[in-house]
């Protein structure tokens, strides 16, 4: 079928390094902030944050995957999801239209980050059973955002520093032998 086919070339299968990074800082990632919600009091984590691990650990260069994308993505997508559970009514009709704008203000700042996008649609989907208040925006959005960015961080460059050990040990081999 050529739906499954894709009109350019297919991506390259990943080193093996990058898929271990991708394994370990996900899943030490998304068990960081369950460790800080269960230990903390406080909420640190969100569904969308699953989705910005795959940009942080499987497209780490991508402009999508910078640090000011996924923290302010998060923060004004929720901010709009929040004013629109706050003041008007959830239906098909708002829902939809906060998705939209959220989308619509990224683009606006400069800070696209496609995961923040669903934020709107947790808030006004679970607005019925959950009660989210302004202090979301800080727990659980900028501190996960936040943590998120930061166990990036250290998680690539120490995988950045592993390849550079491991090249020069190869070099240093290869100079004695």
């Amino acid at each position: 079928m050529l739906l499954f086919q894709g009109r350019g070339k297919p991506a390259q299968r990943p080193a093996a390094a990058d898929l271990l990074r991708g394994l370990i800082g996900g899943g030490l990632s998304v068990y960081m902030l369950l460790a800080l919600t269960e230990y903390s009091g406080h909420m640190w984590i969100m569904a969308p944050f699953g989705a910005s691990c795959v940009l942080l650990y499987a497209a780490p260069q991508s402009p999508l995957a910078q640090p000011r994308n996924i923290i302010l993505g998060h923060l004004i997508s929720a901010f709009v999801g929040l004013c629109f559970a706050h003041w008007l009514p959830v239906n098909m009709f708002s829902i939809s239209l906060a998705t939209g704008l959220a989308i619509a203000c990224m683009q606006f700042l400069g800070c696209v980050h496609p995961p923040a996008g669903a934020n709107p649609l947790l808030i006004l989907l679970t607005a019925q059973t959950a009660q989210y208040g302004w202090s979301f925006l800080l727990f659980p959005v900028l501190a996960g955002a936040v943590s998120l960015v930061a166990a990036a961080y250290a998680v690539n460059h120490l995988a950045l520093l592993a390849q550079r050990l491991a090249l020069f040990l190869v070099r240093l081999k290869a100079e004695k032998g």
